[in-house]
């Protein structure tokens, strides 16, 4: 496990977790959330970096090492031909089409898709998760724990992480109005992200780099974004 189990490093991932929820749950209600979505998330980018120097997690925990860039860079670049493969093939076959449906893109101008797969997605959503869950908390993880274990430990919250935004895509798409539906629309999308987490916990232990979930986070959200705009177009 590379460091001893102790109070302080439990408590340090309990900590980060319940932080990491938090921020996920309230993020939205500061006004004018979606135009300030970039600089708010680069700023909690350099807010958990400083995090984890503060708690002595080294560029090697965090999956930074410059050692590591070559193989995360070969890895992430089989992940992003993979997902590019995967999202084609669905746009191609209508039968997988109900996979992208999402009435925020029906309206959505050929500016606001680059904008949104060239900044939002990669420099907002992907480096932000990928250092807060494949580096920081995983990286904390394995001071108490086996990569497997840090690998689901992280993956989970990751998971609880996409509550909010799940709400979100239920409301705009006015989908799952009854409780039930739901509460059980959120369920399966925790699942699915959490499912999603280990996956990115593997392409970080495998390719010793974030650059590879990090590539492959950003390769999917933004191909299934350009996915769904075809789709709807």
């Amino acid at each position: 496990m590379g460091h001893p189990f102790s109070d302080r490093n439990v408590l340090t991932v309990a900590g980060l977790s319940v932080a990491l929820f938090l921020y996920s749950s309230v993020t939205h209600l500061i006004p004018g959330y979606n135009v300030v979505y970039v600089p708010l998330s680069l700023g909690a980018t350099l807010l958990l970096a400083a995090v984890a120097t503060g708690i002595g997690l080294t560029p090697s925990d965090l999956g930074l090492e410059r050692a590591s860039t070559t193989s995360g860079l070969r890895w992430g670049a089989g992940a992003t031909l993979l997902a590019a493969l995967a999202i084609g093939i669905a746009v191609l076959v209508p039968s997988f089409h109900g996979l992208f449906d999402d009435a925020r893109v029906n309206d959505m101008s050929l500016g606001l898709l680059a904008y949104r797969a060239l900044v939002r997605i990669p420099f907002g959503t992907a480096l932000l998760e990928e250092l807060a869950f494949r580096g920081v908390l995983f990286g904390a993880w394995q001071r108490i724990a086996r990569p497997l274990t840090a690998a689901l430990g992280s993956s989970v919250v990751f998971g609880l992480w996409h509550v909010r935004p799940t709400v979100d895509l239920l409301e705009a798409n006015e989908l799952a109005v009854s409780a039930g539906s739901r509460i059980g629309t959120v369920v399966a999308a925790v699942a699915a992200t959490t499912v999603a987490g280990l996956v990115f916990c593997w392409l970080r232990i495998r390719s010793r780099s974030l650059l590879a979930p990090y590539l492959a986070h950003t390769a999917i959200n933004s191909f299934a974004l350009v996915g769904a705009f075809i789709v709807a177009g």
